[in-house]
């Protein structure tokens, strides 16, 4: 299988600018630029290779026209852009932000209401929307595996799976030191890949499973089937977000792209036979898929809920997806949900793919 072109190291150092996004899970001294050297992909080619799916007419997630290339995420665009990452340092509270989950009454969420969205707020044209976030257990995509109780009863395997990702799929940056692409790929760094290519055809994740008595499962059948889950439109990127602990954050609000496609996510959990909030990015089902704001014309790009100066979002709305066995992996449309990383995060680490 060819290899992918560029592997990405989320990860910011220092000498970058203050809006920029930072991992802050990872040592200063793992710095890069997430395209390797500079702040774009280089010329004439994506930072993922030709494996981003191409959509005719079509932005990516990331902003841009639709094409086979990606655009740099975090490239300067034509405003200064927040900070929208789950390990990133939210710009500004929002109704929970000053209070930890302990002193907020969160609802269940199953109890959670859909935000009405004002009407001054909608897309244009858009229908109410009728589907909100999905849930889906490993043992239900891979039925006869075991994988689903392996994966909740062994962080052993959790983790060697997490480091096997990277070992498949982490393409080393030609130009840094060895010892710079191994801090970045490290497992105490956030790293980015893409998940439609790997320099050895996936054959760590088999052998992790093999040796953990998982049944008739590879590595590519495991990595495409839960990135399958995308859609047929998808960018071809894979976050593994390192954990931060149980460190208590501030909501900040946003959506990645704003377009009509599915992220997936699957959780690691902080302990074995886990039953809980906090892996998870916290979520408000909208009724409505948003307008850009004001003055932001770039299909694809962020979308910032306090942009629109539409006040806090009510308790009432904010959901708390709950991780446990037979829950694994959680999948929504960017377009009909606002999200963010949880006010208390309680994880290993969590995958997000697009």
């Amino acid at each position: 299988m060819a290899t992918a072109a560029t592997s990405v190291a989320l990860v910011a150092s220092s000498t970058r600018r203050a809006r920029r996004p930072r991992w802050t899970s990872c040592p200063t001294r793992c710095g890069a630029s997430p395209f390797g050297g500079g702040e774009i992909p280089p010329a004439g080619g994506s930072a993922f290779g030709s494996a981003t799916t191409k959509t005719s007419g079509s932005a990516s997630p990331f902003g841009g026209a639709g094409s086979s290339s990606a655009t740099d995420p975090f490239a300067t665009g034509t405003r200064d852009r927040k900070p929208t990452n789950e390990t990133s340092s939210p710009a500004r509270p929002s109704s929970s932000s000053s209070s930890s989950s302990t002193s907020v009454s969160y609802r269940a969420w199953d109890d959670v209401e859909v935000y009405e969205v004002p009407d001054d707020l909608r897309r244009a044209g858009s229908s109410r929307v009728e589907e909100h976030v999905t849930f889906y257990g490993l043992d239900e995509l891979f039925p006869g595996s075991g994988l689903g109780e392996t994966f909740n009863a062994s962080a052993a395997f959790r983790t060697a799976i997490r480091a096997a990702m990277r070992e498949d799929m982490f393409v080393p940056d030609p130009s840094k030191r060895d010892k710079i692409n191994t801090a970045i790929s490290s497992l105490g760094c956030s790293v980015m890949v893409n998940w439609k290519r790997s320099k050895s055809g996936y054959a760590a994740l088999t052998k992790v499973f093999e040796s953990n008595g998982v049944r008739g499962v590879t590595g590519e059948a495991f990595i495409l089937a839960l990135g399958g889950l995308c859609g047929t439109e998808s960018h071809g990127s894979l976050i593994d977000i390192t954990g931060t602990g149980r460190r208590k954050e501030r909501h900040s609000w946003h959506q990645d792209s704003g377009l009509d496609r599915r992220t997936v996510m699957l959780g690691f959990p902080p302990s074995d036979g886990f039953d809980g909030v906090g892996v998870f990015s916290h979520a408000a089902k909208l009724s409505h898929p948003l307008r850009r704001a004001d003055g932001d014309d770039a299909e694809g790009a962020v979308i910032q809920w306090e942009d629109f100066d539409a006040g806090e979002l009510p308790v009432e709305v904010i959901g708390r997806p709950e991780y446990r066995p037979g829950h694994e992996v959680m999948v929504y449309c960017d377009a009909t949900h606002v999200h963010s990383a949880p006010d208390e995060t309680n994880r290993e680490s969590v995958w997000r793919f697009m």
